[in-house]
């Protein structure tokens, strides 16, 4: 799909569905208000996984390699499904993400550690897109034979549909998940009232800074004491930095290897 009829297509579907359509605006007029702010650093230094899962959990020895192996059978189907939709055009029905719009590596990596380790029973995540970072996440309480993952996402452009939405997630590792069809502006809180307290919030959908700011917000009355506020791509907007000064809290940083993306962890502990 070359550029013009791009155009074409996002103005034919706000046409005939101008609730979407207003969602398109909206995102537009966020992203662009976002690429006048000026990002600020963080102070705060960036831990590879093995050192940030050490810095949560002092007691235990956790190596990446171990991760990688437990993780091996889920990795390699995943490659498979991205395999499978990499002859297609993007943006497509049949590819309406890129391939290299997941949640990273080292960020899957640790949400399957920490999914493991605390056991969680409720987990709410914004954005799922093909579901790799979701996968991650199910497969971790599917080893544990326990925990809801309620995953908040939905189509808003005319190449995107709900069939696409976690369609890399295997069969087997569903029946841990719950999905929530809308976006979190609409349906977020509504979750949240309906599930009770959180063990952990991630946030991974629009990364702009009024949509961050909200689900932040919005999520952290309901994590536990000892739960976990995660978001990804926080070098997006000042967003996350923002949240955590306010809040007083010392953020971990989980960094990938290019260095241009951030994953951001917050603990939630009594004052």
């Amino acid at each position: 799909m070359n550029k013009l009829s791009k155009y074409l297509s996002l103005i034919k579907f706000s046409f005939f569905q101008p609730k979407h359509g207003v969602e398109l605006f909206q995102t537009y007029k966020q992203t662009n208000n976002d690429s006048k702010q000026t990002v600020l650093p963080h102070e705060y230094s960036t831990l590879e996984i093995e050192k940030c899962l050490k810095f949560i959990f002092p007691s235990l020895d956790i190596q990446k390699d171990d991760l990688l192996d437990q993780t091996k059978k889920l990795e390699l189907e995943l490659q498979s499904f991205l395999e499978k939709i990499k002859k297609f055009e993007f943006p497509s029905k049949q590819k309406p993400y890129p391939t290299d719009y997941s949640i990273l590596e080292s960020s899957r990596l640790f949400l399957y550690a920490l999914c493991k380790i605390i056991k969680p029973k409720i987990i709410v995540e914004t954005g799922v897109a093909y579901g790799l970072g979701t996968s991650y996440i199910l497969q971790a309480l599917y080893e544990n034979k326990s925990g809801t993952l309620y995953s908040i996402d939905s189509e808003f452009r005319p190449w995107e549909s709900e069939s696409m939405i976690g369609s890399a997630i295997p069969d087997e590792l569903k029946t841990h998940w719950k999905f929530v069809k809308g976006s979190s502006t609409e349906k977020l809180k509504d979750t949240l009232e309906s599930v009770g307290k959180i063990d952990i919030f991630l946030h991974d959908s629009m990364h702009t800074y009024k949509n961050m700011i909200f689900e932040f917000e919005s999520a952290w009355p309901h994590i536990k004491n000892n739960g976990f506020l995660l978001s990804d791509d926080i070098l997006e907007n000042n967003s996350f930095l923002e949240f955590y000064t306010h809040k007083n809290l010392k953020p971990i940083l989980l960094s990938s290897l290019d260095q241009k993306h951030l994953f951001g962890i917050l603990k939630k502990s009594e004052r």
